[in-house]
């Protein structure tokens, strides 16, 4: 690890970790669709409460991950699992989870075969200036909500950054 570990910065973001009540579900969507894989998985207890806590990642062990929880892991009626889902859309005190990939036509296939998924947006090609202004780069765009309804992009990078 040496010099090059993020974890030797004064300052990282590690990762955000989603709320979820039903973890399996949630596991369906970001391991098997999006192709994260487990690197923790653990389920412990706090209190009266077992909790399932669960860290995907991408492609690096330590930012870029996001964390699966269930508070309520051995309780499928607990009263947090019967709150409404507040599927609200791009408001402030939302957050949104961006995903590129190279593969959206086959994992958006998939994303359409999940009951608890909410499409917001099929995949629409968008323009974005580039970093420098200079250019444009062309996104194809899809939106949707998980499960919990957290907003999700999964997006696939036409041209322009590393495109050209």
């Amino acid at each position: 690890m040496g010099n090059n570990n993020p974890l030797n910065s004064d300052i990282i973001f590690r990762r955000t970790t989603l709320i979820v009540r039903d973890i399996e579900e949630s596991l369906n969507l970001y391991q098997k669709i999006l192709g994260m894989e487990s690197i923790y998985d653990h389920v412990y207890t706090h209190g009266e409460k077992t909790i399932r806590l669960i860290f995907l990642k991408t492609v690096d062990e330590y930012v870029g991950v996001i964390g699966l929880v269930d508070y309520a892991y051995d309780d499928p009626n607990a009263e947090v699992k019967q709150k409404p889902i507040r599927r609200e859309g791009f408001t402030p005190q939302n957050t949104v989870l961006v995903f590129n990939t190279n593969d959206l036509d086959s994992r958006w296939e998939e994303i359409n075969k999940m009951n608890s998924i909410e499409i917001i947006q099929e995949p629409t090609i968008t323009e974005y200036p580039s970093y420098d202004g200079g250019d444009v780069i062309r996104v194809n765009v899809s939106k949707f909500y998980d499960p919990d309804g957290y907003l999700v992009e999964l997006n696939h990078i036409v041209s322009g950054m590393d495109k050209d």
